[in-house]
């Protein structure tokens, strides 16, 4: 046997043995890279159309800040409106405010209140006159599709005029048009002729 062979081979394995560990260190570093990197792009391949690779919709900038809004319903017993409040996001524009409240106020109640409008409803028109009067329009499918009944167009007048001069507090009143005409009636009864206030359903609720 030789001793200095036999030493030679043994500071050797030790000197391996010393370096395995770093490299087996890169190994496990680099692994833990490409897991990580497939996960994300998994995920990321699992962002529901429309949205952008920063999490929020396609297009969209910083989101519009929230304000409390006042939409008023039929009460369900029959005791003339009630108040359901609704977060909506925050116009500047009067325009655009009453845009916004009135399709909250046609899309329905959130919870249980009575909506006149047939489904469907859309405006054809709002502006808001330099005197605060706002003007809405709707097309003839309102009167065609409207539910029967008296109280349905009182609570058509009802409900748009206090919920459009809640939340603009500038407003006077409210026009209704239908498919054009300022004349007629609302449905049977209210003429299109009256300019709406609040002050006609203060004992509504």
């Amino acid at each position: 046997m030789s001793p200095p062979a036999s030493r030679s081979w043994y500071l050797r394995s030790r000197r391996s043995r010393r370096r395995a560990p770093s490299w087996l260190g890169w190994v496990l570093v680099v692994l833990i890279a490409l897991l990580a990197a497939a996960a994300l792009w998994f995920l990321r391949s699992r962002l529901p159309e429309g949205f952008s690779r920063a999490g929020h919709p396609a297009g969209a900038g910083r989101m519009a800040p929230l304000v409390a809004c006042e939409l008023y319903f039929g009460d369900p017993a029959g005791r003339g409106l009630q108040r359901e409040l609704r977060f909506l996001a925050r116009a500047e524009d009067p325009d655009r405010r009453a845009r916004d409240v009135l399709q909250a106020l046609i899309d329905g109640s959130l919870t249980g209140g009575l909506s006149p409008w047939p489904p469907g409803t859309k405006p054809r028109e709002l502006f808001i006159s330099r005197s605060g009067i706002a003007y809405v329009e709707f097309d003839e499918s309102l009167r065609r599709d409207a539910p029967p009944g008296d109280y349905i167009e009182w609570l058509m007048a009802a409900s748009l005029t206090r919920t459009l001069c809640a939340n603009l507090p500038a407003l006077r009143g409210v026009r209704v048009l239908v498919a054009g005409p300022s004349s007629g009636t609302l449905l049977r009864n209210l003429p299109l002729e009256w300019t709406f206030v609040p002050a006609m359903f203060d004992d509504a609720g």
